[in-house]
């Protein structure tokens, strides 16, 4: 393998490691004793390391990229889990950015994956991710698989001044506000209500920071644009599934007509007490990730994102 695939103890990671220790012990310092927890285990920042060095590859070949999906969530709050990591680069480098893995020195570390359970990428709804490039990292730890995401999917313009970095590994996110518009715009309403209850955001945030009137014309063709796509992608596993025979694919689509971004912001916003689960102590907390006067997740020593 090349030299680019770092085993842990590198002189990089012990001083990265050194200088999250210090910043660690400074925060448990603050706690009382019987709340303070032990340093992690390094083992724990195998996944937002190896994402750095994914990030740094391409930026190496000038290609910006940014982490989105799941990851982004986790970066704002939300304790999602996910098998693959997404990264976004601009759709005319999708080619470039595909190459850098697929070819030269980086090919025998990283391997042209499907997953486990390839046609599940098309089962979900929206999704053309079975279309993406996607990889695996060839090593004998834990699974590292990634997508690489053209923009123009979600549109964002991935550039860095949209971009916003981690403390610890300075990993790229799309900043919050482009990552919520995104996000409504894509119709992932599920994703939006983790971001919303995450960072607690409010109706007053939303009308500040997001495009919330009738996107118009332009996104509907856009949903139009999309959803051929989606049916031209759909694998023939899809469409021969006796219940898809029956009710047909348009569930795998993005519904079509009129765009309300205002009430359906404003819906998720108001729900949030009602998420909160019936484990959470009554009055403690504001959303179902975040307690009462907690801070912004993004200031707090994470080491997973």
């Amino acid at each position: 393998m090349s030299s680019r695939m770092d085993s842990p103890g590198t002189p990089r990671q012990r001083q990265d490691l050194e200088v999250w220790r210090e910043a660690w012990e400074k925060e448990m310092e603050k706690l009382p004793p019987d709340g303070r927890f032990p340093f992690p285990d390094p083992r724990n920042f195998s996944v937002a390391t190896q994402a750095r060095k994914v990030i740094d590859l391409l930026e190496e070949h000038g290609i910006p990229c940014c982490v989105i999906g799941i990851k982004a969530l986790c970066y704002y709050g939300a304790p999602r889990i996910g098998s693959a990591l997404e990264f976004c680069v601009p759709t005319e480098q999708l080619a470039a950015a595909d190459s850098v893995f697929s070819s030269g020195p980086e090919k025998e570390n990283y391997t042209a994956w499907r997953g486990f359970q390839p046609g599940a990428e098309a089962r979900v709804s929206g999704s053309l991710y079975h279309t993406f490039p996607r990889y695996r990292l060839n090593h004998d730890g834990p699974l590292f698989n990634f997508y690489l995401v053209p923009s123009i999917d979600w549109r964002f313009n991935c550039i860095p001044e949209n971009f916003e970095y981690s403390a610890q590994h300075h990993l790229p996110y799309p900043k919050l506000h482009l990552f919520a518009q995104s996000l409504l715009e894509r119709q992932s309403v599920g994703d939006l209500t983790d971001l919303v209850d995450g960072m607690d955001l409010t109706e007053e945030w939303g009308e500040e920071n997001l495009k919330l009137e009738d996107p118009g014309e332009d996104h509907a063709q856009w949903v139009a644009k999309r959803n051929e796509r989606i049916r031209a992608a759909m694998p023939q596993e899809v469409k021969d599934d006796p219940i898809n025979i029956m009710f047909g694919t348009d569930v795998y689509e993005l519904r079509e007509g009129p765009q309300e971004f205002r009430d359906v912001f404003a819906d998720v916003v108001r729900a949030k007490p009602r998420r909160i689960g019936l484990e959470a102590p009554p009055g403690l907390y504001v959303t179902k990730y975040r307690a009462k006067d907690s801070p912004d997740p993004r200031t707090r020593i994470r080491f997973h994102v």
